[in-house]
């Protein structure tokens, strides 16, 4: 099959009816009209952002998010109170449900029909100005984007895009995926023009790779041969509205490596199945094999701790253990995390989860006599070998559970770091099960 008509018909699955569209304008439309009405100082404005504001969502995408920008000399404490009094208000009045979520600050959510909604107190600032909130962009990326969609309309290609990165799995900034933001792919169709030509120059791609938009340019009055800040990133965009900030950073490395991978791929052999559910088939393909020791660790997740932290935190801890593992000689396949409601998963498939009693210890090299003599004053059973000086121990963990029971009953605390919210004491062990976080 040719790749345009893949491209059309994968754009033809994904595209919102112009019913949906509909629907979706009058219903924001109201729910706008209705925060107008009811808004107080010092909310300045009221603005809707997101993909189903700038028609680049999805079908059966029905999020709406809603900004109240506040006066900059705002406290905070007010921002937060009459956001959130405003927002269930809104909410109440279609009769919805709603609730707490939390950014820097916290704002409400809710549930009216169909539609999801976020109502996000923040400050009005202005572009490269220094922000007061975390969220206190969003408004002004939104603006950027509606002006440069004036000029060409990306919406298809950005639908492309987005499918393309759903179906590997690396589509979302949250530090869970660690892959490309609405935002992020809005900037690079901008950028490149269609889905098509993004992929064909993705395929070149090399770490580091920088890209600035020419409306930056435009925008601020700059040369071509301006210095701009530096970023250790393996994707650099710089973001139109913050020239201080890069959009691709959460981006992870072996995602940036999947998208270029994939996008060659692709290119090689365009098919459907890259925006269906293609990573989670290639890992369900992949797990039609014989397995390692299957280990997993199962610590209670703490309450009212967003994603954003438990995953680092997994993050850090899994990698202090894996140090450990290592210094016992034990070699991992594979590892992963994941979080549910209510359990944190840290799971690990191992090659060998047995070892034999004894171990070989290399030491100093036999002309080194201070170290020599400290290391056959710890080690009695010594010997030479090639160069070094060597020895046989009794190894103190031969079996990778026995490991693993000294972690969870505390017996380890000296050597593993315990973040502030993750704690592998009194960890249940389950042995067998290897919990993919896709």
């Amino acid at each position: 099959m040719g790749i345009q008509k893949v491209l059309n018909e994968v754009l033809t699955d994904i595209s919102p009816t112009d019913s949906e569209k509909e629907e979706l304008t009058l219903f924001s439309n109201a729910v706008l009209h209705k925060l107008k009405s009811i808004s107080e100082y010092p909310i300045l404005d009221i603005i809707q952002v997101g993909s189903t504001a700038r028609n680049a969502n999805l079908k059966n995408d029905h999020d709406i998010d809603i900004f109240l920008r506040f006066e900059r000399n705002t406290e905070r404490e007010t921002l937060k109170e009459v956001g959130l009094r405003v927002g269930k208000e809104v909410i109440d009045y279609f009769g919805g449900i709603s609730w707490l979520e939390y950014a820097e600050h916290p704002y409400i959510s809710g549930k009216i029909g169909k539609f999801s909604l976020d109502i996000v107190p923040c400050y009005k600032i202005e572009n490269c100005e220094k922000i007061i909130s975390a969220v206190d962009r969003t408004p002004l990326h939104n603006e950027f984007l509606v002006l440069a969609s004036l000029k060409t309309d990306i919406s298809n290609e950005v639908r492309l895009l987005k499918k393309f990165l759903k179906g590997l799995s690396i589509y979302g900034s949250d530090l869970k995926t660690a892959g490309f933001s609405g935002y992020l792919c809005e900037l690079l169709i901008l950028k490149y023009g269609s889905f098509l030509n993004l992929l064909n120059d993705v395929k070149t791609w090399k770490l580091k790779k920088v890209i600035v938009l020419d409306e930056i340019y435009e925008m601020y009055g700059l040369k071509n041969d301006h210095k701009f800040l530096e970023f250790n990133d393996s994707l650099i965009v710089y973001d139109p509205v913050d020239l201080n900030r890069n959009v691709a950073a959460a981006l992870s490395l072996e995602n940036y490596c999947k998208f270029i991978f994939y996008s060659k791929m692709f290119l090689m052999n365009p098919n459907k199945e890259f925006f269906y559910n293609f990573e989670k088939k290639t890992i369900n393909k992949l797990n039609e094999r014989s397995h390692g020791y299957f280990l997993t660790i199962e610590i209670k997740r703490p309450e009212n701790v967003v994603e954003d932290i438990v995953y680092p935190q997994m993050e850090k801890l899994q990698k202090s253990i894996n140090k450990l593992i290592k210094e016992h000689d034990f070699d991992y396949l594979r590892y992963t995390n994941f979080a549910d409601e209510k359990v944190c998963y840290l799971s690990w498939e191992f090659l060998v989860h047995e070892l034999p009693d004894v171990k070989l210890r290399v030491g100093p090299p036999v002309s080194s006599s201070f170290g020599v003599l400290n290391f056959i004053k710890n080690n009695e059973k010594y010997f030479v070998s090639g160069c070094n000086v060597c020895a046989y121990k009794n190894r103190k963990y031969k079996n990778v559970q026995i490991l693993f029971n000294n972690i969870v009953n505390g017996k380890l605390k000296g050597q593993i770091t315990y973040p502030k919210y993750i704690c592998p004491e009194n960890a249940l062990i389950n042995i067998g099960t290897f919990v993919e976080r896709i």
